[in-house]
């Protein structure tokens, strides 16, 4: 079931704009679509090797590796040295379309480009809004320290969209984050719209979050990472 995707796209606006961060190969590995590699044309022969070989665990140790070693002399040529986090995979969660989602600590509410005034987070609030996106959150005397969004602009027919949290540090540990992410979550499913969530295996944090929502865990994803020094 593995699918090979090959950005030619993307590939050519890294180079031609000098970017100072590359994503050559990343993936997803889901029970429901199985190995799902992206990955830039130069490299697709280092892409469909991964694929061949690390169809059933493509986050181990030796699958990591593997990645590191094929893809050291690309990244050389390119003027990018590898990311540090060498294990840079995560969870991925969902909610689907007529699932049940947990009640909410806290009722959160939808935020417009208005509240960028009171926003204490390090999302631009404004920007959000103004996009289309979507953003519900919680204030604490009048500021607003807890907020979910999509990251996107949702449209009609769209079969799910990938949301974010941020609550500042000083309000953390209050269930904060968790009521924003159910407020938002709830509404999407309304409209029809699927709710996918990532965190780095790392943010245990984060990953409670989801849980505590009601999201539920269905895969990991990775993204290989270089940087211009």
């Amino acid at each position: 079931m593995s699918r090979l995707i090959l950005d030619a796209e993307e590939e050519a606006f890294v180079f031609e704009n000098e970017w100072d961060t590359v994503i050559p190969l990343s993936f997803t590995h889901t029970p429901s679509d199985g190995l799902v590699v992206t990955a830039f044309p130069q490299i697709e022969e280092v892409a469909r090797c991964f694929l061949d070989r690390f169809e059933g665990d493509p986050t181990s140790d030796e699958a990591l590796a593997y990645l590191f070693e094929a893809l050291a002399p690309f990244m050389k040529k390119w003027g990018y040295h590898d990311d540090r986090f060498r294990d840079r995979w995560g969870y991925i969660l969902r909610a689907e379309v007529g699932q049940a989602v947990a009640h909410a600590p806290h009722a959160a509410t939808p935020l417009t480009a208005a509240d960028e005034k009171d926003n204490e987070t390090t999302y631009d609030l404004q920007a959000t809004c103004e996009a289309g996106c979507l953003a519900y959150g919680i204030k604490e005397n009048g500021r607003l320290v807890s907020l979910a969004v999509t990251h996107e602009a949702p449209e009609e027919g769209e079969p799910v969209i990938e949301v974010g949290v941020e609550t500042v540090p000083a309000a953390r540990g209050r269930g904060y984050a968790t009521a924003c992410l159910v407020a938002l979550t709830n509404e999407l499913l309304r409209r029809g719209i699927a709710v996918e969530y990532r965190c780095q295996r790392y943010n245990e944090a984060s990953h409670r979050v989801a849980l505590a929502a009601g999201l539920r865990e269905v895969g990991k994803y990775y993204y290989y990472v270089g940087r211009k020094d």
